[in-house]
C-alpha cells in the first residue's frame, strides 16, 4: 500500500497524510495535521520546509525510520 507522507527533518517527525486505494488517495490523519505543524520548531523560520514523499510501507521504513526517525504519528 502506498502512503503520503510529510517529515519534518530538523526533529525527523512524521505524519501519513493519505492512503491510496486503489487508484484514488483518502486523506488521513488530517485532524492531527495543526498538531503537527505546531510541533515544528523551525516553523517560523524563512528557510523552513516540510519533505513531502509518496511511498509504499517498505521504502518509507528504509529512507526515514531505519536512519533514525524518531517519532511515529499514527497512521
Amino acid at each position: 500500500m502506498n502512503r503520503k507522507y510529510i517529515v519534518d527533518t530538523t526533529t525527523r517527525n512524521y505524519l501519513c497524510v493519505a492512503l491510496q486505494k486503489g487508484q484514488d488517495w483518502s486523506p488521513v490523519n488530517q485532524e492531527s495535521l495543526p498538531e503537527f505543524m505546531e510541533s515544528c520548531p523551525n516553523k517560523d523560520e524563512a528557510d523552513f520546509e516540510l519533505v513531502q514523499g509518496e511511498y509504499n510501507d517498505n521504502s518509507f521504513f528504509e529512507k526515514w525510520i531505519r536512519n533514525g526517525t524518531n517519532f511515529l504519528f499514527r497512521y
